[in-house]
């Protein structure tokens, strides 16, 4: 008999492992099988080993990102968030470094890396805009888009900063905007580019759902760990 449940659970484990070898791909193809994931539309992505369950990193087609807990014996599934003892949750880490090139700009000069999802047209985002500047010293932050979609201006606003050139230009031009300068709407594109800046868009909204990205501004660390923004500009 299958158990599935829903919510948070703790582990009085210190340490997971990711699995490795021959182990890894046989773990992941039973998981994969159980009927509860199979039939729910649940896609493996990631097994780790912690304690006595597994941990799951997987997705649906409603959720780019979604963790399970499945017990050794395969006969329970758990869905929610997990944690250690200590409180640290039990997450699997993204090398967000592999999409630093997919940047648009880049705030700052620091040595802590940070990557930012954001929208144009969100009054959060525009807020973030006007405040990180005093975060140039100590962070250094890659900024990709993520337009959502009740946001009828963005995708245009997206254009009009991609449309401009270098580093500064592009920042200069998200800053204007988040301060209310409308020049974004006198934009005038060809067919081709038009088109090229969209992929980018587009490309950069795969991204953002694949890590998990469901509203903006949406801040990571390196590891792909979610950071509270307002905390962010605390520092």
């Amino acid at each position: 008999m299958l158990t599935v449940k829903k919510g948070i659970i703790l582990f009085s484990l210190a340490v997971s492992t990711v699995l490795y070898g021959a182990e890894a791909p046989n773990i992941k193809e039973k998981i994969q099988n159980i009927d509860f994931i199979k039939n729910v539309g649940f896609v493996v992505k990631e097994v780790k080993e912690v304690g006595d369950i597994y941990a799951i990193n997987a997705t649906h087609p409603r959720s780019a990102k979604v963790t399970l807990f499945v017990s050794k014996d395969l006969k329970a599934v758990v869905i929610g968030q997990g944690f250690k003892a200590n409180g640290e949750p039990i997450d699997f880490p993204i090398n967000m470094e592999q999409y630093k090139k997919d940047a648009i700009y880049t705030i700052g000069q620091g040595k802590i890396e940070y990557y930012l999802f954001t929208d144009p047209e969100c009054p959060y985002c525009q807020k973030f805009e006007q405040m990180a500047t005093q975060l140039k010293e100590d962070v250094k932050i890659h900024v990709l888009f993520f337009p959502l979609d009740f946001h009828k201006n963005a995708q245009q606003m997206c254009k009009f900063i991609l449309n401009q050139k270098g580093n500064e230009a592009r920042a200069k031009a998200m800053h204007d905007i988040a301060e209310g300068k409308e020049d974004y709407k006198n934009l005038k594109l060809s067919d081709k580019d038009s088109s090229k800046y969209q992929e980018i868009i587009d490309k950069h909204l795969k991204i953002g759902r694949e890590i998990g990205v469901n509203g903006t501004p949406a801040v990571y660390d390196a590891t792909g760990k979610p950071i509270q923004w307002p905390e962010l500009l605390k520092k």
